[in-house]
């Protein structure tokens, strides 16, 4: 009869150690990558955020510089009084009134130039993912002008980092943000208002 060695079974010591130092290895690394994750999301969401919010300003801003000297003193574009305009659906009123052919961004016919396809092009970048369309408000000098834009659902913590860290990029005469709101709104100012600010124009 074949005899096994007294030592046959010490080399399962060392296979469960190494299976033990896999298993936390693997935590680890996932604690890691869920870490990395929430990372991403919040430099994501400051660099299109940012870069959004300065272009879109520009833009409009580009429109008052054009047409603001006209009669009317105003080359804002208008907007709804009610609910503001989406960004996308712009016109500069002081274009020429030839319409472009199809519809704007909101399903509208077009009835004038829009401000991304008209006279002076410029390519508008989506909303970051997880967020609403950017907004528009024209309240004149007394309401004041603003953009603003929203998560579509549910802010998550890095979501809120990347926002609160947006708005360090602007001066407090330029940013409406409350980290702690309940819409997390991200306004940013075209002109402040000289009377009461519009309610849209406001982060909760």
């Amino acid at each position: 009869m074949k005899r096994f060695s007294t030592d046959t079974g010490i080399a399962i010591g060392p296979i469960l150690f190494v299976i033990a130092m896999l298993g936390i290895l693997a935590a680890v690394i996932s604690a890691g990558s869920s870490d990395f994750g929430s990372a991403s999301i919040t430099d994501r969401v400051y660099s299109d955020v940012h870069s959004q919010a300065n272009l879109l300003r520009a833009k409009i801003n580009e429109c008052n510089l054009k047409y603001g000297t006209n009669n009317n003193g105003d080359g804002w574009p208008a907007s709804d009084p009610s609910t503001g305009t989406l960004v996308c659906a712009l016109k500069c009123i002081g274009d020429p009134s030839t319409a472009e052919t199809g519809n704007d961004c909101a399903g509208n016919a077009l009835t004038m130039q829009n401000l991304w396809s008209g006279m002076r092009p410029a390519q508008l970048p989506p909303p970051t993912s997880g967020f609403n369309q950017w907004h528009y408000m024209n309240d004149g000098a007394s309401g004041g002008r603003c953009i603003w834009t929203n998560p579509s659902g549910t802010a998550s913590p890095a979501v809120i980092a990347g926002l609160t860290k947006t708005a360090t990029k602007f001066s407090s005469q330029e940013v409406v943000y409350n980290p702690a709101g309940t819409s997390q709104n991200f306004v940013i100012w075209i002109t402040l208002p000289t009377g009461t600010p519009n309610s849209l124009c406001a982060s909760n």
